[in-house]
């Protein structure tokens, strides 16, 4: 793996980019990566991916905790991109991607997420829309003193549409993909962390999210499936864009919240393997122009 310097000189601290304008953090320049970006948050998926999957690797990159593979599947040149964990980290991916990359551009996640419905732990999802969940450290504060009737501890957006197109694809290969197993198709929802705006008690925290998940499910008449951090992201950058970019995302149900049940590793590497696989045959067929 090519492991890409730190930038030094950088042009402009307003969208920093070195003398080959190559971006701050992913650490590519234009023409080096792909319009069709299959981007997940862990590096060693995204290695396991590139070694089952891809025929052949132009070029790796690693830089600022991005790992970037490019290479040829079934002929056509993909990028798969771990990004780490989080909103910012896929504003990363989506802001320089979107620089580097000339065109319209499809992007597609593929992560692993909670389920707050009693879905089995090993099915998976795909997210027709998103919502944000944002904690509101307001309502801490000494003016507010934790009044609810001021404002709220979270703070829950309307819903932001992916692809339609797209979606609707990777629905289909994720149900011919996977025909013993359960495929849910619905509202996802992002949060702006792993513990409070998903709900999770922690007896270290005065969170007050012990209501968090109820206030979720009444709120979108219990057509919420999905708890993780980058969706929303994802698809509110897309929506924005000034050039195209078609967006899509899906995710292994890892954790059942309803029951606690949590899926075990081997299960969690074939499910990862052949998800991927249906995400880049969806990628391959999205017409960009």
């Amino acid at each position: 793996m090519t492991e890409v310097k730190k930038l030094g000189d950088a042009k402009n601290a307003n969208f920093p980019v070195d003398d080959r304008n190559a971006v701050y953090h992913l650490g590519v320049a234009k023409g080096e990566l792909s319009p069709l970006i299959l981007t997940v948050g862990d590096s060693e998926r995204a290695n396991k991916l590139k070694n089952e999957l891809l025929e052949e690797v132009e070029q790796e990159r690693a830089h600022r905790g991005f790992v970037i593979h490019t290479g040829k599947y079934k002929g056509f040149r993909v990028s798969i991109v771990s990004i780490g964990m989080g909103t910012p980290m896929m504003d990363f991916l989506v802001r320089e991607g979107r620089y580097v990359v000339d065109g319209p551009m499809a992007i597609i996640r593929y992560g692993t997420c909670g389920s707050i419905k009693d879905v089995e732990v090993g099915s998976l999802a795909v997210a027709e829309s998103s919502i944000l969940i944002r904690r509101n450290p307001d309502f801490w504060h000494a003016d507010n003193n934790k009044d609810h009737n001021k404002c709220k501890p979270y703070d829950i957006s309307k819903p932001v549409e992916g692809d339609k197109e797209l979606v609707n694809l990777l629905k289909n290969e994720f149900e011919s993909s996977f025909k013993d197993r359960k495929t849910v198709v619905g509202i996802n929802a992002s949060a702006d962390s792993f513990y409070s705006s998903q709900g999770r008690i922690d007896p270290e925290f005065d969170d007050n999210n012990e209501q968090l998940i109820d206030t979720i499910i009444e709120k979108y008449d219990n057509k919420v499936n999905t708890l993780e951090m980058e969706t929303f992201q994802l698809y509110h950058l897309a929506t924005r864009s000034k050039q195209p970019i078609k967006a899509a995302s899906a995710t292994i149900i890892l954790a059942n919240r309803v029951t606690q049940a949590f899926l075990d590793n081997n299960t969690k590497v074939k499910l990862e393997i052949e998800g991927g696989r249906a995400c880049l045959e969806a990628l391959t067929k999205i017409k960009l122009n």
